[in-house]
C-alpha cells in the first residue's frame, strides 16, 4: 500500500508530501532510476522521516541516493538537507552557488529567520538546522547537466524569486523540478470551472520580478 503522503508521478518521480504547516501544501521529489536515486528539495527537518520511508518504499536503501538537489536554500525547500544527509553516506548536495555557503554553515539561514519567527515557531516549523561537510557539497552552474545512472538532468539559473535558485530539466519525463519559480498556487483557491489560481512566489528579501520574468 502506498503511504498517504507519497505520490507516485510514473517515470521513477515520486512526490513526497513533506507534511509543512498542513497536508499537500510543500512537496519533495524522490527519482529514481536503474537503481539510484536522487531527492530533489527536502521540506523541513521534520520531512527527514517521510524522505527516508520514500526510499523504503520503492526497496532502495539509503546508499542508493547519488544526489540531493535544493532548488535554493529557503527552509520550506532546503531545511532538512543536513539532517538527510547524515543518513545517506553516498550522497552530494548540488546547490545554487549563492547557496553553498549556507549549506555548510546555516547559521545564518536560522538566525535570519528565528529574528522573523521566534524560537517556539523556529522549532515547530523547522527545527536545528545541520550542517554538511564543506567536501559533501557541490556549487552549480548554468547548463550543468549532471547524470543519475545515466539519466541526464539540466540545471538552469532562475534568479526571480531568490538570487539562489536553479530549476531541474528531467528530459525523461520532460519536465521541470521548479521549486518556487512557476509560481505559487493554492488548490483551495481554483474555480469550478476548472480555472487554476496561480500567482508569482514574491517571498522577500531577494524578490526581483523582472528577473522571474525573464
Amino acid at each position: 500500500m502506498v503511504p498517504d503522503y507519497i505520490v507516485p508521478l510514473g517515470g521513477g518521480i515520486y512526490a513526497i508530501d513533506t507534511g509543512f504547516q498542513r497536508p499537500r501544501f510543500d512537496a519533495a521529489y524522490l527519482l529514481v532510476e536503474n537503481g539510484r536515486a536522487a531527492f530533489i528539495d527536502t521540506g523541513t527537518n521534520h520531512a527527514v522521516p517521510r524522505l527516508l520511508a520514500a526510499l523504503d518504499f520503492v526497496d532502495l536503501t539509503p546508499a542508493a541516493v547519488d544526489w540531493v538537489i535544493p532548488t535554493h536554500v529557503h527552509l520550506d525547500h532546503a531545511g532538512g538537507v543536513g539532517l538527510l544527509m547524515q543518513s545517506l553516506p553516498q550522497a552530494t548536495v548540488l546547490v545554487h552557488p549563492r547557496g553553498l555557503r549556507h549549506m555548510v554553515d546555516p547559521t545564518a539561514l536560522f538566525e535570519g529567520a528565528l529574528a522573523v519567527y521566534g524560537m517556539e515557531e523556529m522549532q515547530r516549523s523547522y527545527g536545528q538546522l545541520q550542517p554538511v561537510a564543506a567536501e559533501r557539497v557541490q556549487a552549480s552552474h548554468d547548463g550543468q547537466t549532471i547524470e543519475l545512472a545515466g539519466r541526464p538532468l539540466l540545471l538552469i539559473d532562475t534568479p526571480g524569486h531568490a538570487r539562489h535558485h536553479h530549476c531541474i530539466w528531467d528530459a525523461q519525463s520532460r519536465g521541470w523540478f521548479t521549486g518556487d519559480t512557476f509560481g505559487l498556487s493554492y488548490r483551495e483557491f481554483d474555480t469550478a470551472a476548472g480555472l487554476e489560481w496561480l500567482m508569482p512566489t514574491s517571498t522577500p528579501v531577494q524578490f526581483d520580478p523582472q528577473a522571474l520574468r525573464a
